[in-house]
């Protein structure tokens, strides 16, 4: 069947669509795109009618069980609209839906406070009680809520939806739910995770009917419906958060509907967009070895390149003639054979007396950060090399002067004219290289991403455990995003998020003090910010000791100690503005121990360790600085 034919419903499905869609106007040989665009209005229609009866609850001072009951609905009626009101609106999104967590505008000079809003700043004005001190609260926030809901319906009459638009939207909904949704990102304090990610399911279900239609005959549309009722059973059948077992969730309902959603989607001839983006939509599973689209996280001006431009990037990452005494390069920091990290709590400056700022971390998969080092100052790899190698404490040079050395010789003018195939050596070849090399770094084939592709002897009972206490009860899934494990918020992959966790200055549960590394607000200033540091991968975690941005703990154990007691508030270190929660998480022994197993299964440094190719040069000339 053609695309073109798809484009019209048959007629046997025109009278359910107009009878859905009468008061929008629509009529006869209505499209599909159009029927979908019918059914969410529909929808938003009906989150408006929860929201303001919600609404009108808090402002009149009703019963406890009648306030919560009545934002739990108004919680599932927007994760039936979820799938499109986040694709097509992320910003208002995240106005709806975003943490409980107010913001700097980092664009205004004088770091304006963007207040949160939303269903979680409600939630946590009702839940766990509702306490009747905070009503007037809980009814500010539900009427701003209510108030972005209704711009967005009125928005809604010049929303332009296409076939390949709703199935890629459909497709990252499975991605938001399986990351976001059965974590408790989005219900951190009443914990509705499990029944809005079976109420999610049930509004792609209902998208998904109206193709259905096209194809009703054929086993793949059986199968697929099957595979939703099996998720959405799933759900029910095991409502307990703190012992879901997410692992089995995610890959043999949650990922299973990704390959045959991905497939019917072939069936009925809807191609994907042609555009970037984080996800290789050309892949069925989000496990697959070229599920993320690495050039995506790259500059315009660097990406497809040929493989000659990252080999000469991973013989520059090992040259030490970019440094201004010719002593250090890029791998005396970030070692091959430790993950890309040092082994050190905090790396050595560069004439070897003291210590630099914070510790090093691993660069395997750090392409895959919209921010670049701890206090994000930096938006891409390229950036992150020049001032790494501009810095005084850490190689004390220039791209320029680097630049300048190498061209001294023809071995490194050979390369770059291989490489670039221009004649010269310039300081933005050099970084582009080292940056691309960077960005090979990938390691996704882990013992987790091997079992999670079929191979269920990769992971032990003990890791099993560890990733669902990791997805669910401690927490960690709520800042680590499953499943790069960083703190990229999928299913975008648009922002790399910050957070104040309290680190103590030494590892001391007693008299404990704040490091007095402000982080982030050095950079960019706002009181919001004080030691707020970027969140990491924890892939390779178990290589990558000593932990946290000053390498304050020498093991998993004693990071997994620190999260179980509520950050720096579980240890007496009093942060106004901990975006950790404070609560201890009461985690057992035993699940601290298999948390620390989990974490061992995400090691992953196949194929990056080899030593570069060998470059013979004549003996370095330093040059006058």
């Amino acid at each position: 069947m053609s695309s073109k034919l798809l484009h019209y419903l048959p007629l046997f499905g025109l009278l359910l669509i107009f009878i859905s869609c009468a008061d929008t106007g629509q009529k006869d040989n209505v499209s599909s795109s159009e029927a979908v665009k019918a059914l969410h209005v529909k929808k938003v229609r009906r989150l408006l009618k929860n929201s303001a009866h919600l609404d009108s609850l808090l402002r009149h001072g009703a019963e406890e069980a009648e306030v919560q009951e009545a934002f739990k609905q108004t919680r599932l009626a927007y994760k039936h609209t979820e799938t499109l009101l986040e694709y097509y609106n992320p910003e208002l999104a995240k106005k709806l839906n975003g943490p409980a967590i107010d913001k700097h505008d980092l664009h205004a000079a004088e770091r304006k406070v963007w207040h949160a809003t939303g269903f979680q700043v409600v939630e946590e004005t009702i839940f766990p009680e509702y306490d009747q001190a905070l009503q007037k609260e809980a009814a500010t926030q539900m009427g701003i809520l209510h108030g972005f809901l209704r711009v967005y319906q009125n928005d809604l009459e010049g929303l332009l939806l296409s076939d390949s638009n709703i199935f890629e939207a459909l497709r990252l909904e499975l991605l938001r739910i399986m990351s976001l949704g059965i974590s408790g990102f989005d219900s951190p304090v009443a914990f509705y995770s499990l029944e809005e990610a079976k109420a999610a399911l049930q509004g792609m279900e209902d998208i998904l009917d109206i193709y259905f239609q096209y194809k009703a005959q054929d086993s793949s549309v059986h199968k697929l419906k099957k595979q939703f009722e099996d998720a959405k059973s799933y759900l029910t059948q095991n409502d307990n958060f703190d012992e879901f077992n997410h692992l089995t969730f995610i890959k043999e309902h949650i990922d299973a509907i990704s390959q045959e959603l991905y497939a019917f989607q072939k069936l009925v001839e809807v191609p994907n967009n042609s555009w970037a983006t984080a996800i290789n939509l050309e892949e069925g599973s989000f496990f697959s070895p070229n599920t993320f689209n690495t050039d995506f996280f790259a500059p315009p001006f660097n990406r497809n390149n040929k493989p000659e431009v990252v080999a000469l990037g991973k013989v520059l990452f090992n040259e030490p003639m970019l440094s201004g005494n010719n002593s250090r390069s890029c791998a005396s920091c970030h070692q091959a054979d430790k993950a890309f990290s040092d082994g050190m709590k905090k790396s050595m400056t560069l004439d070897g007396h003291s210590e630099i700022q914070r510790n090093a971390p691993t660069i395997i998969n750090s392409t895959f950060q919209r921010l670049q080092f701890y206090d994000s100052r930096m938006n891409f790899l390229e950036g992150q090399i020049a001032d790494v190698v501009a810095n005084p404490e850490e190689m004390h040079g220039s791209v320029e002067e680097a630049a300048s050395k190498l061209a001294m010789h023809k071995e490194y003018r050979d390369l770059f004219a291989e490489a670039f195939d221009e004649d010269s050596i310039t300081a933005k070849n050099l970084q582009r290289a080292i940056a691309a090399y960077v960005r090979s770094l990938n390691g996704l084939n882990a013992p987790f991403d091997q079992y999670m592709r079929g191979d269920t002897s990769a992971m032990t009972k003990a890791q099993i455990h560890g990733f669902n206490l990791f997805m669910g009860k401690a927490k960690c899934a709520t800042c680590h995003f499953l499943p790069l494990f960083n703190g990229t918020v999928p299913p975008a992959y648009l922002d790399t998020e910050s957070e104040v966790l309290g680190v103590p200055a030494e590892s001391d549960t007693a008299n404990a003090v704040v490091d007095p590394d402000l982080g982030k607000y050095e950079i960019y200033g706002g009181e919001l910010l004080k030691f707020a540091f970027k969140t990491p991968t924890v892939r390779n975690a178990a290589l990558t000791a000593p932990y946290m941005h000053n390498g304050v703990y020498a093991t998993l154990e004693e990071v997994i100690d620190f999260y179980n007691r509520g950050g720096g508030a579980g240890i007496g270190i009093a942060l106004e503005h901990q975006t950790l929660p404070p609560d201890p998480l009461n985690l057992s022994q035993q699940e601290q121990q298999d948390l620390v197993s989990f974490l061992h299964a995400l090691t992953d440094t196949t194929g990056l360790t080899a030593p570069p190719k060998a470059i013979v040069v004549p003996q370095n000339i330093a040059l006058k600085r």
